[in-house]
């Protein structure tokens, strides 16, 4: 910290700062008491508030290639799974069910609170969405660093309330979490059921068929070639239907990632679900990936044609496997770049990486079955063709046999994928357990009352220095010796201490060994030398009350009793107060009157003292500038100087006057009297650049009113002062 004032610089010294706070103990030990009371009252009348908390241990599951993926991306051990995990505990849908399963809504609303909001207009829905963010608030999840545990804090002030929310949320979430890794498996599951009665009816109309078809021309078998494509024929149609089914299963898989993004409540899940449906639908019109399919289905063509001519372990056919394996693999990689420029510039948090790591592996395979579909289309093709050269009665049994063949066949895959999506459906549990359930909070949590009220005394202390600091600032006044010597830049030649209490103003006369008249002593012996050869000087102050009046009253009996002849002019035609420090006999006559030519000098000198006499203001002008301005008052100060040692002149306050800067020329110097905690800065520093701007010589200045908080000097002074005293009486105990 620092002070400018000019071209003036000083660093605030530790010393001032202890000082500061010294003289401003009260404002600053009053702020910390407030914020400690405020802090305190604020302990007793809060709300307490209870923690109830629950941990869960989340273990991967393996029941379907979505959920197989869903557990591992979402309950794995890695940060960012545990990252998800807190996204999913705190789902909309989780914190909806927490409040239905409890019945919040009646619960925390009042019966007549519920009615109210209800009469103006909100509906029960508008109720539960309100309510939801309130808990969703309560709610802290974090995890417990390098595990699958996490760990479900619910506040609420009230404490079973916090207890059952908690625990109802673990049960909610680890059911969430069953849904989840079931969703696909439901899909399927109603998907076959939906296949199966129409597959049903058309075996059976396809077997009707049939047997008319033979009654009517009496042609039961076929020849061996027919025979031989009717076999062919039902390979690839039992192929090309299993593909079928499982193109539609990829399908559900991708529309049931995306459905996820549906449980988090964001509008970053909208807009990444819109962004990636957009992209899956230009996959078709996609030319780097429509020719990866054709490639990939010319190459099972290929590896077909070659597996009915050699065994597998040829190196023809497994060159032609390694190729299609590398195409599959081009045609992902093509996939993920597709989602990876699509969604360049969004930030994903690990749910949603993990969502869309899931979409494009479907995409893929789904891609990649419809290579193969292709693939089985075009070998099918093929023996159609054949077809066309059998007999035509041949050509139509061979039809039917071969649609009863494939729906019976297609009958029995769906049969098949049923009991297995059943028995899958049912095998999946939640991959939650509860660890440690959440039990009634026997304390409260908030406010802290150790913590809070040591955080009020922190704080109190910061704002008692803040505001100690602030005050010193805003406060213009000079507040030590060491302010007033750098804003006048001028010596101090005279200490006065603080008088309290007495009665009489000329103090060194009656008190002539105490130690404030030793202090006006000196500060007259410095006077004195620092004059030197001259003879009057002027003593004024910045602003009225400083004690200018005073301090040269008894300066004036101090050079008297030196030895020294001296005169005290007043020259405050203002406020005079001479006569009255003096207690002389009023006269109507004075100063005034010898300048305007009205009185000679020996008519208005009154003796006071030896060697000490002094001139009174007399007759007090309407206009004292005219006064001050006569020629006649360079008369009076050189008759003055010839028949005194010291010429002593009280002027009036120089910031509210022009009279100093009128006669300070004609003089051989001016004191100037500060008093610590009076004069203002700006004041001081104004009168010193006037007063030396019209030539005025500054002999000094005199600080009057010093003690322990303003001045180093009152300390040392009375230090010697009250340790003469102590040796004094012990001297007088030990004669006794």
């Amino acid at each position: 910290m620092s002070e400018f004032e000019g071209s003036d610089y000083r660093e605030l010294t530790l010393e001032d700062i202890l000082r500061m706070f010294k003289k401003r103990m009260i404002l600053f030990v009053s702020i910390v008491l407030a914020v400690v009371v405020v802090t305190g009252i604020y302990l007793i009348f809060a709300t307490p508030i209870y923690e109830a908390s629950v941990t869960i241990k989340v273990d991967p599951t393996s029941q379907s290639s979505v959920s197989d993926l869903f557990s591992s991306s979402l309950t794995g051990s890695s940060g960012s799974n545990i990252s998800t995990e807190v996204e999913l505990i705190k789902s909309r849908t989780n914190i909806e069910e927490i409040i239905e399963v409890l019945d919040l809504v009646d619960r925390i609303y009042s019966e007549e609170t519920k009615n109210r909001l209800l009469a103006e207009g909100y509906s029960q829905k508008d109720l539960v969405t309100s309510l939801t963010r309130t808990i969703s608030s309560m709610i802290t999840v974090s995890p417990v660093k390098d595990t699958r545990i996490v760990r479900v804090s619910v506040q609420n002030k009230d404490p079973i309330l916090a207890r059952d929310i908690a625990n109802t949320l673990a049960d909610v979430y680890n059911t969430k979490l069953a849904e989840l890794s079931k969703r696909d498996l439901t899909r399927k599951r109603e998907f076959i059921e939906a296949q199966i009665p129409l597959l049903e009816s058309d075996l059976n109309e396809a077997t009707d068929r049939i047997k008319d078809f033979k009654e009517e021309t009496g042609i039961y078998v076929l020849d061996k070639h027919a025979d031989l494509l009717f076999q062919m024929l039902s390979s690839y149609d039992k192929q090309y239907n299993e593909l079928m089914i499982s193109a539609e299963e990829k399908k559900a898989e991708i529309e049931t990632y995306q459905s996820m993004l549906d449980d988090f409540d964001s509008n970053d899940s909208k807009s990444i679900k819109a962004l990636w449906v957009q992209t899956s639908e230009s996959f078709s019109v996609n030319p780097v990936l429509t020719s990866l399919r054709q490639s990939l289905a010319t190459l099972q063509v290929e590896l077909a044609s070659l597996e009915e001519q050699y065994p597998k372990t040829d190196p023809r056919v497994r060159s032609k496997i390694t190729e299609i394996s590398k195409t599959e693999s081009l045609i992902e990689e093509q996939i993920q770049n597709e989602f990876i420029t699509s969604g360049q510039g969004m930030t994903l948090n690990p749910a949603y990486q993990q969502i869309m790591t899931g979409v494009i592996s479907s995409e893929a395979g789904f891609q990649i079955l419809q290579a193969s579909i292709q693939a089985v289309g075009l070998l099918r093709d093929q023996y159609q063709s054949e077809l066309r050269s059998l007999p035509a009665k041949e050509q139509q049994l061979l039809d039917l046999e071969r649609q009863i063949a494939v729906k019976e066949s297609l009958y029995t895959l769906l049969l098949e994928r049923l009991e297995e999506a059943k028995i899958s459906e049912a095998a999946v549990v939640g991959n939650a357990a509860i660890v440690d359930p959440a039990t009634v909070p026997q304390s409260a949590v908030k406010p802290n009352k150790k913590l809070s009220l040591a955080i009020g005394g922190v704080l109190g202390i910061f704002l008692g220095m803040l505001m100690v600091f602030l005050a010193e600032y805003l406060d213009k006044t000079l507040k030590t010796e060491e302010e007033i010597e750098r804003f006048s830049r001028q010596p101090i030649i005279g200490r006065i201490p603080n008088i309290e209490g007495a009665s009489e103003e000329m103090y060194v006369e009656k008190n002539p060994t105490a130690p404030s008249s030793e202090s006006i002593k000196l500060a007259a012996s410095n006077l004195s030398f620092t004059m030197g050869e001259g003879k009057s000087v002027a003593v004024t102050s910045v602003l009225p009350t400083e004690g200018k009046s005073f301090v040269i009253a008894n300066l004036a009996y101090s050079m008297a009793n030196s030895g020294q002849k001296v005169i005290l002019l007043d020259l405050d035609l203002r406020r005079p107060r001479v006569e009255k420090i003096l207690k002389a006999e009023k006269i109507t006559k004075g100063a005034v009157d010898v300048i305007m030519g009205n009185t000679t000098i020996d008519e208005v000198i009154q003796h006071y003292a030896v060697n000490m006499d002094f001139i009174a203001v007399g007759t007090i002008p309407p206009n004292p500038t005219i006064v001050l301005s006569s020629k006649n008052i360079d008369a009076l100060l050189s008759e003055l100087k010839q028949r005194y040692d010291k010429v002593l002149i009280d002027m009036p306050p120089a910031v509210v006057t022009s009279d100093v800067s009128l006669i300070g020329n004609k003089l051989d110097g001016i004191v100037l009297v500060v008093r610590p905690g009076r004069a203002i800065k700006d004041g001081l520093r104004i009168v010193v650049e006037n007063l030396k701007t019209v030539g005025i010589k500054i002999l000094g200045v005199i600080v009057n009113g010093v003690d322990e908080k303003n001045s180093s000097y009152y300390y040392h002074y009375y230090y010697y002062y009250n340790e003469e005293g102590k040796r004094q009486k012990r001297r007088k105990r030990t004669k006794k």
